[in-house]
């Protein structure tokens, strides 16, 4: 080993060495934890003696030799430099039987005084600690009576030796030549130093802070990690890299060491925590002193670090180290003496669970109890390992039972899928009267959130024909604002809520709660109470109410879902908003997988009902990886349907039609998850035009309410889609008839569908009367705060005022939609295009479309047209439809102000073509060019100022040919 730092050492010993030449005879004790270079040293200095002339007796004690008499002095003697006849004379008193020790000492001394006559002589023995008792006393005789001969002694000892001839190392200390050098660990610059023995300096320099950290300085381990470095892959950034060397060397210095330092780091790697020496000592049946002492060691020589291993990989060769029963074996006597001693409960269940030997009757109550407690800082993982124990070994069935339900609560909060498997178990406890419905509330919910309908209906009729304590939480009243779990049954499965049995089910869950309770009563049953009755501003209250006075748990999750979902469903997402982002911050900071993927999922709901769609997509995309499809259940539909919604609506329809082709369970087409998707479904098909497909969807919707019992709050208002997908499809009169059902069906407060049915319904109406409506729909929609909807409704509005010619407040009005949308995260639309229906502008009033209505409807709304205000006949419709595609566009451009020159750019025909196409309009229509606004409008032919009326006129190749602006 180079030596690194060892400057200062090396000097002193070369001043001994001078002092030895002038027959000054010197004694150096060279003291160091192990590894640190003791050797090393000696090693480097008595090739420097030899090679200036000295004498060199050198002895390596050794730990097995240490009974061995005279074993260090026959080493030194045997020394290769000695003179032969020298050897020879001290062999013969060594071997003289006959003599006693004190004679020949006397022998040795003659031998070693002629010998440093000649020339100067160096005694060198490393590791004097485990010399024999015998050797160290003729060394110190040989010492005392030769100060005045050129003779240097040197001598390397571990200062924390416990040998037996301890006493005798200290008699060393005492002579008045003598000199202590002590060795500490390298420096960061030595750690360098000696790293740049094999490495380049720039990689020695990167290296070394990690280096001396893990090393603690000591030689022998930076060796190992360079070695260790040097066998990983090639062109790697420079990072330690501690390995199979470094865990070797960590070992073998451990080794070296007397007893019990290997065995005490080994205690505390397996215990893997920092363990208090009378602990430790009773673990290995030794005293507390020797464990201090051993303590002391470790740390002293760089493994430990305030009662821990300094690094990973030393621990875990440690451990490795150990006979493979060893862990286990101490892992049990801990969780005993812990135990006896009153330690806390989450330490001995530590020990109890790592010892793999749970025989112990008290150990359940202590896991419980541990469990219980890594739960008040919200530890599920430890939580559920404690309680998995405490039910393995447990063999009492009402304990085992009651164990097992709270495990399933933990487990559910993770994944609601682990929590199916208890639901065997749960069914037996209950027939058997050994669980009460409190326990089982989480078995029940798990059924009803994977869409096993039937077992959850039989659980509740087994929980309701048992004793009376076996009621579930809610169903008398709590203390706690907890929804019953029949109302979360009919909530989540309307159809079950009959007053007869279901079809696939036990018997019926009951009559409807009576009117609402009074204020000393939980605001929970006041919300069932108030939905049952479908009073808005009563559930509205109940909500609230729910969401300031509970806090989330596994008894409460549900309530808190329901009465936020009844928030965002009655219109009221800016209140929805505030709770539900202290909900996620309280499921996050209590680590619930399960509740902070629900309540995303509802964030991203949040989000739509606000126009956010960049949110909406990031929060639904969030919830969809927080727990795996299988674990989402039946609810899956809720972040997939604000995922198809959003990415739809952001104009990625290839995106939200990979989503539609995962699996959904069939259940949940029984749920309102239901409507949410074939909402989200529909819209995708409007987007794609494929209205009939979105019609169905829609209906289908609207079909599903009706075997509801409990009547919910529309989680998707589907008569909005199905009023567009109408309008596109030219059926006016029963969109305008939805929309009016819509409203009628719609309390005062559902702010934000009452705006957007307004909007639709004034696509069913004629121009003029569509500016009132509109207005009315921006007005609520500025209120509810959905932006999306607003710039739709501000588009719409744009639009007419451009048909009636008002072409500045049709541009302000089309800006402020522009800004909206780009904020809502829409991709920017075309002049005249309607981004929330397929193809572009879809006109309720065109005439393709009016063929599709029939003659009748045309007829009646050119009936209605009569005269204009200024007298100018209408126009008959059949005439309009007798013009050409291109007497069509050139008639709607002109009627709504372009001049001939811009007419013939806009359309890319010549000024001539205009005319000629203008001269058979006015022909046809039998008006002048003054009176085609009014004609035009008084047959509800739409008037734009842009290149949409390509679409109204049916340009077809036109259109590909004048390409967007």
């Amino acid at each position: 080993m180079s030596l690194v730092e060892r400057n200062a050492e090396v000097a002193v010993l070369h001043g001994l060495f001078g002092d030895c030449l002038e027959a000054r005879s010197r004694l150096a004790i060279i003291s160091g934890d192990v590894a640190t270079g003791k050797s090393s040293l000696l090693d480097a200095f008595e090739r420097q003696a030899a090679e200036s002339g000295a004498v060199v007796l050198n002895a390596v004690a050794s730990s097995v030799e240490t009974a061995l008499p005279m074993g260090v002095l026959e080493q030194l003697f045997r020394s290769p430099e000695v003179p032969e006849a020298i050897a020879e004379r001290a062999m013969k008193l060594l071997n003289a039987r006959a003599l006693t020790y004190p004679m020949r000492f006397r022998g040795l001394w003659d031998v070693l005084r002629d010998l440093t006559e000649r020339r100067p002589v160096v005694i060198s023995v490393d590791d004097v600690h485990h010399a024999d008792e015998i050797s160290l006393q003729c060394l110190l005789y040989l010492l005392r009576r030769l100060r005045s001969a050129r003779l240097l002694t040197v001598l390397t000892v571990s200062p924390r030796s416990q040998a037996p001839n301890a006493p005798f190392q200290s008699e060393f200390l005492r002579e008045p030549h003598s000199r202590q050098i002590r060795l500490g660990p390298l420096s960061p610059d030595g750690v360098e130093a000696l790293i740049r023995l094999d490495l380049d300096a720039q990689t020695a320099r990167l290296l070394a802070p990690a280096f001396h950290e893990a090393s603690a300085g000591n030689p022998a381990l930076v060796h190992a990690l360079v070695d260790d470095y040097l066998a990983g892959p090639e062109f790697i950034a420079p990072e330690l890299v501690a390995g199979g060397a470094f865990g070797r060397a960590v070992v073998g210095l451990l080794q070296r060491h007397e007893f019990p330092v290997l065995e005490v780091a080994r205690a505390i790697g397996i215990l893997n925590e920092p363990v208090p020496p009378s602990l430790i000592g009773r673990l290995l049946d030794i005293d507390a002193e020797t464990a201090a002492r051993a303590v002391g060691t470790l740390t002293s020589a760089g493994i430990l670090d305030a009662g821990s291993f300094r690094h990973g990989a030393a621990q875990a060769a440690v451990v490795d180290s150990a006979p493979p029963d060893a862990p286990g074996v101490l892992h049990e006597r801990a969780a005993e003496q812990l135990h006896s001693d009153g330690a806390a409960a989450t330490d001995v269940a530590a020990h109890i669970v790592a010892s793999n030997r749970h025989g112990a009757p008290w150990a359940i109550p202590v896991l419980r109890e541990a469990a219980e407690q890594a739960l008040t800082s919200d530890d599920l993982g430890t939580g559920i390992r404690y309680l998995r124990v405490a039910h393995q070994i447990c063999r009492d069935r009402r304990e085992r039972s009651a164990i097992a339900a709270r495990l399933a609560d933990l487990e559910w909060r993770v994944d609601p899928s682990v929590a199916l498997r208890w639901v065997p178990e749960f069914s037996l406890a209950i027939q058997d009267g050994l669980l009460d419905g409190r326990d089982a509330g989480t078995p029940f919910m798990s059924l009803l959130w994977h869409g096993r309908v039937s077992e959850a209906v039989r659980m509740l009729d087994a929980l309701g024909r048992g004793r009376p304590s076996a009621a579930l939480p809610g169903d008398a009243g709590t203390a706690m604002d907890v929804i019953p779990p029949r109302f979360c049954l009919a909530y989540l499965y309307p159809e079950l809520a009959k007053d007869g049995p279901a079809a696939d089910t036990a018997p019926a869950l009951g009559p409807v709660p009576a009117a609402a309770p009074g204020p000393g009563q939980d605001a929970a049953a006041m919300l069932v109470a108030e939905l049952h009755r479908r009073d808005v501003r009563g559930a509205l209250v109940a909500a609230e109410r729910v969401m300031e006075r509970s806090r989330l748990n596994h008894r409460t999750f549900a309530s808190l879902a329901i009465a936020l979902a009844t928030l965002i469903y009655n219109d009221r997402p800016g209140r929805a908003a505030v709770w539900c982002d202290a909900l996620l911050a309280e499921a996050t900071a209590r680590r619930s997988p399960t509740w902070l993927a629900l309540f995303t999922a509802l964030r991203a709901l949040i989000h739509l009902r606000q126009g956010d769609l960049p949110a909406a997509e990031r929060h639904a995309d969030t919830a969809l990886n927080l727990i795996s499809p299988k674990s989402w259940g039946v609810l899956v539909g809720l972040p997939l349907s604000c995922m198809i919604l959003a990415k739809t609506a952001m104009g990625r329809p290839r995106e939200a039609a990979d989503l539609l082709s995962i699996t959904v369970p069939e259940a949940m087409f029984r749920t309102p998850l239901g409507p949410h998707y074939l909402y989200a479904r529909g819209r995708h098909h409007l987007a794609a035009n494929r209205l009939h497909a979105a019609l169905s969807d829609f209906r289908t919707c609207g079909t599903m309410r009706e075997g509801w019992a409990v009547v919910l709050p529309e989680v998707e208002p589907w008569r909005l889609g199905a009023a567009q997908a109408l309008i596109a499809l030219g059926d006016l009169a029963e969109a305008r008839a939805l929309m009016e059902e819509q409203l009628l069906r719609s309390a005062p407060e559902h702010v934000r569908t009452r705006g957007v049915a307004l909007r639709v319904k004034a696509a069913t109406h004629p121009v003029p009367e569509r500016p009132d409506l509109l207005g009315e729909a921006i007005e609520l929609l500025q209120g509810c705060g959905d932006r999306l909807e607003l710039s739709y409704a501000l588009a719409d509005l744009a639009e007419v005022r451009r048909w009636v010619g008002e072409h500045d407040c049709a541009r302000e009005l089309a800006h402020q939609a522009e800004l909206l949308a780009r904020q809502c995260g829409r991709p920017a639309a075309r002049e005249g295009e309607r981004p929330d229906v397929p193809g572009g502008v879809v006109r309720p009033d065109d005439l393709a479309g009016r063929h599709r209505m029939g003659a009748g409807h045309a007829a009646g709304l050119a009936g209605s047209a009569g005269r204009d205000a200024g007298g100018v006949a209408a126009a008959d419709p059949e005439r309009f439809l007798k013009l050409s595609d291109a007497e069509r566009r050139v008639a709607v451009l002109a009627a709504s102000g372009y001049t001939n020159r811009e007419i013939s750019k806009k359309l890319y025909i010549t000024i001539s073509t205009v005319e000629q196409h203008l001269t058979k309009v006015y022909r046809k229509l039998n008006v002048k060019r003054f009176d085609l606004k009014s004609a035009l409008q008084h047959i509800e032919v739409v008037l734009p100022a842009s290149e949409a009326v390509l679409d109204c006129c049916g340009s077809g190749p036109l259109r590909q040919a004048a390409g967007d602006r």
